[in-house]
């Protein structure tokens, strides 16, 4: 409809927010359809407990979650909500500064009696404390241990906004341990409102766009609602200008923001990675194939060992990766042992702390190397360079353009499909690059349960790097037409080339006894 005073287009706007009458969240039409998908709409029947909305910035994202959260605590009376940013100003500045403008403090619920107080704040607690016994807290998760400030709570609704900004490990603790019901007639669920990017963009894609789920996942409780810029008119009419900043973002957030698409991957530091293409069923290796291992110590952290072999066109393929945690040296090298033969491996690259020695402290115990080598694992020294280790391990995950003419080819590196590949697979497409060194991949520690990390990418980076990629040769990588274009200018251009001279043995001066040179 018009609104006939400013001359302005209003879209149509549907309550779902009401207290005493008073309309305190209406919602635009996208919105609306993100709503109907919770229990809140649905009530019993509601199979969706994780719905995920977003895609472009400004599409409504905030306001919405911020509607579920004052919804879920009007509905269920006693209900206790909790809404995510990642850092304590942000959701100070993005949620709480707005729920306390958007919501009244006061409010008429029965004709003739006196307003009644919505609700009280507790800044301490980052806690709105509603009118019926609900409560709506506020809280951020910037590091890992951040988690366990929730530890004893139960929420009936739960707010992960911009999703994307978690670890795996973070949404997970919470979800599978603090989403239940407090009250009775609640139904538990939660929300994941978000923009492409960031340290979560590749589990966030997995569950709710490319809908690939894990053994314990069920499909029916994953929904996604996409959204755009131009599915929040209300924001188009208040900042007109908004959407032609997006347009002049650099790559890929300018495709991340402007379009919401989760398949620009250029922020992604392997970006190249395809389960379909990269995934393979095992297969009988070769004896005649070189195997060489790779290793990534860890006790706290988890450690990795990964086993590979080349084919004789210089391919590589991943047989296993074999990790653990919490264990000394000789359980590893049982476990490692127990599934492979080292003595069909030409070396075991490790990183450096495997060698690293402390008689500095006064100290003068075995290394990790000498301690493996006496099960019969012998390392070397990894080539550890972080930025060239990268890309090369980007050469080799590289396949959309490495068949002839620029074609789709096979990648150098593919991976037997087991589950520890699977593992290191997953962790592989978490790793994102380092925003205050973009050549570089974000350093992630395990958390305390040895989740998420980036264990597993270092054992693949110091893997590879013991076989740099060579550049491809054009007249060896596709099939040579003796008389085409490119076959005469090139035996044109090796014609030309200078000839390599040999210079002349030098002349060793006669002698008496021996007669000429010798």
């Amino acid at each position: 409809m018009r609104d006939e005073v400013e001359g302005r287009v209003t879209p149509p706007l549907t309550p779902v927010v009401t207290v005493g009458g008073q309309v305190i969240y209406a919602l635009q039409p996208r919105q609306l359809e993100a709503y109907r998908l919770t229990p809140l709409y649905r009530g019993p029947t509601a199979q969706a407990e994780h719905i995920g909305f977003g895609g472009a910035a400004g599409g409504g994202k905030s306001y919405w979650a911020r509607a579920l959260a004052v919804a879920v605590a009007v509905s269920w009376p006693g209900s206790t909500g909790i809404v995510f940013r990642r850092t304590q100003p942000e959701v100070i500045k993005n949620h709480v500064n707005k729920l306390k403008a958007e919501v009244p403090l006061a409010v008429v619920l029965e004709k003739g009696q006196l307003p009644v107080e919505l609700y009280t704040w507790n800044g301490t607690q980052l806690c709105a404390t509603w009118w019926n016994g609900s409560r709506t807290y506020f809280d951020f998760l910037r590091y890992e241990e951040d988690v366990h400030r929730t530890q004893g709570a139960e929420f009936d609704y739960i707010a992960f906004e911009e999703s994307t900004h978690y670890s795996w490990s973070q949404i997970s603790w919470i979800v599978h341990n603090r989403m239940r019901a407090s009250v009775p007639g609640s139904r538990p669920f939660a929300v994941y409102p978000s923009n492409p990017g960031s340290r979560g963009h590749a589990w966030y894609k997995r569950l709710f766009i490319e809908r690939r789920f894990q053994d314990d996942e069920q499909p029916g409780q994953y929904a996604f609602v996409q959204s755009f810029l131009a599915d929040n008119p209300m924001l188009a009419e208040r900042d007109p200008g908004y959407g032609a900043r997006l347009d002049k973002m650099a790559e890929p957030w300018r495709s991340w923001m402007r379009d919401g698409n989760w398949s620009a991957g250029a922020g992604m530091a392997l970006s190249e990675l395809e389960r379909k293409v990269h995934l393979v069923k095992p297969f009988r290796v070769p004896a005649y194939w070189t195997r060489f291992g790779a290793f990534d110590w860890g006790y706290q952290h988890p450690w990795s060992f990964g086993e590979y072999a080349v084919t004789e066109d210089g391919d590589v393929f991943k047989l296993q990766t074999i990790h653990g945690r919490h264990h000394l040296p000789a359980e590893i090298a049982e476990r490692i042992t127990s599934k492979l033969d080292p003595t069909k491996l030409r070396y075991i690259s490790a990183g450096r702390d495997c060698f690293a020695e402390m008689r500095a402290r006064g100290e003068n115990t075995p290394t990790i190397a000498e301690q493996l080598g006496k099960h019969g694992l012998t390392l070397s020294e990894a080539n550890v360079a972080r930025i060239n280790g990268l890309n090369n391990l980007r050469a080799y995950l590289s396949w959309r353009n490495t068949g002839p003419d620029g074609t789709v080819g096979d990648p150098g590196l593919r991976f037997f499909d087991e589950p520890g590949n699977r593992a290191c697979f997953e962790q592989l497409e978490t790793m994102v690059t380092d925003p205050d060194d973009v050549e570089d991949v974000l350093k992630v520690d395990a958390d305390e349960f040895g989740e998420g990390g980036d264990d597993f990418y270092d054992e693949t980076r110091y893997g590879m790097a013991s076989r740099p990629r060579r550049a491809p040769n054009p007249m060896t990588e596709q099939v040579v037409k003796p008389f085409a274009a490119t076959t005469l200018r090139h035996e044109s251009e090796m014609q030309r080339r200078p000839k390599e001279k040999i210079p002349a043995r030098p002349r060793v001066p006669s002698h008496d006894e021996f007669g000429d040179a010798y």
